[in-house]
This record gives C-alpha cells, sequence and structure tokens, in this order.
C-alpha cells in the first residue's frame, strides 16, 4: 500500500487539476441542465393540457394538472439555485409563462377572479408574459358561448379581453418586456374578430326578433 508521501506516486500536476476540475462542474451542470428542462418541458405540457380540459368544462381535470405541474416547476428550483442561468433558458421560461396563463384562465373561469402572481407561482414579468396570451383563450370561450346561444357570456368574455389588453397597453415598459408587444398586436386583432362576431350575432337576433313580431302582427 502507498502512501500520500510516497514519493512514487505520482502527483497531478496543477493543470489537470483545474482541468478535472473544470470538468467535473461541467458534467454536473449538463445533469442539472438535463433534470430541469425535462420538468419544464413537462410542466409546460400539463399546463397546455389545462387551458384544454377548462376550454371542455372539466375544471377538477385542470386542477389536478395545475397542481401537479406547479408541483415539476417547484422540483427545478434546486437546480436552478445551483446554476442560475438555467432560470434563462427558453424551456424554463416558457413554462413558467404557461403555466401562469393556465392559473389565470383557470381562476377567470372559475371564480371570475384574477389571482395574484404569488398564487400562479411566477414572477411578475412571467406573469404579465402569461397574461398576454389570456384572451386568446378567451375568445375561444366566447365563440363557444355563440355557438351555444350564450350572447351574454360572450359579451362578458369580450369585456374582459378588453380590459387585459387595455392594462397591458397602459403599461409603459410594455415595449421593454420581451415578447409582449407581439401577444399585443395579436390580442387587439383577436378582440376585433371577436367583437365582429358578436356584433354580427347581435344584428342577426335583432332581425329575427323584428320578424317575429311582423309574424305576429300578421295572424
Amino acid at each position: 500500500m502507498k502512501f500520500p508521501n510516497d514519493p512514487t506516486i505520482k502527483a497531478e500536476k496543477p493543470i489537470e487539476t483545474i482541468i478535472r476540475q473544470a470538468a467535473e462542474e461541467l458534467q454536473d451542470r449538463e445533469k442539472a441542465r438535463d433534470e430541469a428542462l425535462n420538468r419544464a418541458r413537462k410542466a409546460r405540457q400539463l399546463s397546455k393540457q389545462a387551458i384544454l380540459f377548462d376550454h371542455n368544462t372539466q375544471p377538477g381535470k385542470a386542477e389536478a394538472n395545475l397542481t401537479e405541474a406547479r408541483k415539476l416547476l417547484d422540483e427545478t428550483k434546486p437546480y436552478i439555485q445551483a446554476h442560475p442561468e438555467l432560470d434563462y433558458y427558453e424551456e424554463v421560461e416558457a413554462a413558467h409563462e404557461e403555466h401562469a396563463e393556465a392559473i389565470i384562465l383557470h381562476s377567470l373561469l372559475d371564480t371570475d377572479n384574477y389571482p395574484t402572481p404569488e398564487q400562479a407561482d411566477a414572477t411578475p414579468i412571467r406573469y404579465l408574459l402569461g397574461l398576454g396570451d389570456v384572451p386568446g383563450e378567451l375568445r375561444r370561450e366566447a365563440l363557444d358561448a355563440l355557438r351555444l346561444g350564450y350572447l351574454d357570456k360572450a359579451e362578458r368574455h369580450l369585456s374582459r379581453m378588453e380590459e387585459i389588453y387595455l392594462n397591458l397597453v397602459a403599461m409603459e415598459d410594455a415595449s421593454l418586456l420581451k415578447g409582449l408587444r407581439r401577444k399585443l398586436d395579436i390580442t387587439r386583432a383577436v378582440i376585433e374578430a371577436t367583437r365582429s362576431e358578436i356584433t354580427a350575432e347581435t344584428g342577426r337576433r335583432r332581425l329575427s326578433d323584428q320578424l317575429k313580431r311582423l309574424v305576429e302582427k300578421s295572424m
């Protein structure tokens, strides 16, 4: 058995130590990245599914998905704390924004109230970016309401879409949030299309009511 002070043992050169330590750090970082991104991708998928469940009036399933998504996002935190740069990976940011969007939509449909960023487990910036996508989902709700004959409900969804847009566009720093300007441009177009469809349906109903009254008078 040879001991550390045995002159026959070849000592590691300083450069070899540096390279070995750097390699170990890279391996640790790669492992952390894989673990964090795998969880982020799964969380994003679950959040997307939660939105579909809410559209299909399955709030229980939506809530279960959101709970699981939040658990996965929580599991990414130790890796991000060890390697803060992971928090700015596209997959991680997208997962948080999708989760915030799903939480906001679920809360609006379930309670007619906005959740706080803390309740959505999102930073204020990610909350706002998630909020920027909510009008598109509310458009689907409005169109479903029109299809089922619930004009008042469709108008309430349109009003909420306009509320979100007007408050986001009024932000002085809106242009500084990466991606928000594009979301607002899309939202404006979505609002105009929805308003047009609701106006057309209102006109059809008014005409139908007038025709009914004429028929009743002629009888």
